[in-house]
């Protein structure tokens, strides 16, 4: 599996000590509404933003096709405006798997543990806040020019992925994205998915050209096990199989 980190690009709560406060209530002092508005004013601040960051992006422009949208360089906040050290890392996640006669590639998102999300964390070291997978009749393991992903930090502390995989006769978009507030949703080919209600979305290209959805309630995961978990529980999940092996499919 290959993760590549790219574009690596807070008021304490006082309480008592007899009382420890829940996740919800500690993060009311870390990210709120009052926080995102003003979030919102630092990116319209010249005096805020990463001009360093700036620069190093510019070499970043027409890199290439990398999904459904052109990479966009803007000038962003300093990261450490939302708190000293928030930003912990993103990673992204590919595999290619075999069901019978069948090949599955996955994508998706990792993000680190920080401040914002290491109560729901505990041990993990981060959290898969997207998962897709799909299955296809083409592959390139030679210049990788039929599927590419990159996922972006320029939100902060909001994330955003996207890539695409093609087929033979068709080519599938995807983006997701994940909110400090831990809402996720992403965007496949103009579906929209709720992932509150399932990150991991499975994609069935069929031979009339028209596509297939299945979404699925996985666990919260880290991007060291989420092979395993594909292979050992998804892949050999009856409902899945029958998914990607019925005959309309390409």
């Amino acid at each position: 599996m290959k993760k590549i980190l790219l574009f690596l690009i807070l008021p304490i709560i006082t309480f008592s000590c007899t009382e420890k406060p829940s996740e919800v209530e500690r993060l009311k002092g870390i990210w709120n509404n009052q926080k995102r508005s003003q979030y919102l004013s630092y990116r319209n601040d010249t005096a805020t933003w990463d001009l360093k960051m700036l620069e190093n992006d510019k070499q970043q422009i027409g890199i290439g096709d990398l999904g459904p949208f052109e990479i966009g360089v803007f000038p962003v906040p300093n990261y450490d405006l939302i708190g000293k050290n928030s930003f912990k890392g993103l990673s992204t996640l590919y595999e290619q798997f075999q069901l019978g006669v069948k090949t599955i590639i996955m994508n998706g998102y990792a993000v680190g543990k920080s401040e914002l999300n290491r109560d729901r964390l505990g041990d993990q070291k981060d959290e898969v806040f997207f998962q897709i997978l799909i299955l296809t009749d083409t592959i390139d393991n030679v210049n990788y020019q039929l599927n590419q992903s990159v996922v972006i930090s320029r939100n902060h502390p909001d994330y955003l992925g996207q890539g695409f995989i093609t087929t033979k006769n068709n080519r599938i978009d995807f983006l997701a994205f994940h909110t400090a507030e831990n809402n996720n949703y992403a965007i496949i080919n103009t579906r929209l998915f709720d992932l509150n209600f399932g990150k991991t979305i499975l994609i069935a290209p069929q031979k009339d050209k028209s596509l297939r959805s299945l979404q699925i309630e996985s666990p919260q995961i880290s991007s060291d096990s989420i092979v395993e978990y594909t292979k050992e529980k998804l892949l050999k999940d009856e409902i899945i199989i029958e998914f990607f092996k019925k005959t309309e499919n390409i």
